[in-house]
């Protein structure tokens, strides 16, 4: 099989298979909708779509641009299938063709990036398999009250040390986050305009001060 034939292969395989596991996670929620007769409320969820949307909007060629240079066709489709794309499976290739001394945007560049990605994705859903089992026999003391406030503050303390690394780099980046806070707590206190809108306008007001802030350099 030459080199065109196996991109047209992994192309094909890769589009077909994206599309079959969207139908899946599409059917469960759906079946679901139907069997009970309960629909979401589009009127309260909109927003939420249309920020989300906007969030990731200019992430998404840009992603998708980036990435495929180093891991090519078929690691990118199955990055996307099973996500942890950013995290996991970039950072696995690019040690491997980095340790191995392979040739960024090469043929044996993209091959390996797919045997790396079956890798990470093999460990990932054995981690994950693991995790189920062991979570089961360590229930009663995962559920213990001595550990609950370790629990509830985990994911702030995470997302907390995430913040402060972006945001405590400089002066200017702390001085945004400061007006970027204040604008949602006035929204927040002040006014009454549904939670669903604060990304909305947070990325209006981001936007206009990434803009501002370029300028002024």
């Amino acid at each position: 099989m030459n080199t065109k034939t196996f991109d047209d292969w992994i192309h094909h395989f890769g589009i077909i298979s994206s599309f079959l596991l969207f139908l899946g996670m599409s059917a469960f929620p759906i079946a679901l909708s139907l069997n009970y007769n309960s629909w979401p409320d589009f009127k309260v969820l909109w927003p939420a779509f249309l920020a989300v949307i906007l969030f990731m909007a200019p992430w998404w060629p840009a992603e998708t641009v980036g990435y495929m240079p180093i891991m090519g066709p078929g690691a990118l489709y199955m990055s996307y299938i099973t996500g942890n794309v950013t995290n996991l499976r970039m950072p696995a290739t690019v040690g491997t063709i980095n340790s191995l001394g392979i040739p960024p945007n090469s043929d044996a560049c993209h091959t390996m990036a797919i045997i790396v990605c079956g890798g990470s994705v093999i460990t990932t859903i054995s981690i994950v398999a693991l995790g189920v089992l062991i979570a089961a026999p360590l229930r009663p003391l995962l559920e213990a009250p001595f550990l609950q406030p370790a629990f509830k503050y985990v994911v702030p303390a995470i997302f907390g040390g995430l913040v402060a690394q972006t945001v405590l780099k400089n002066t200017k980046n702390f001085l945004l986050f400061v007006i970027s806070t204040v604008f949602c707590l006035f929204f927040a206190k002040m006014t009454k305009i549904n939670s669903a809108y604060y990304m909305l306008l947070t990325i209006a007001l981001s936007a206009f001060l990434y803009t501002y802030n370029n300028k002024k350099v």
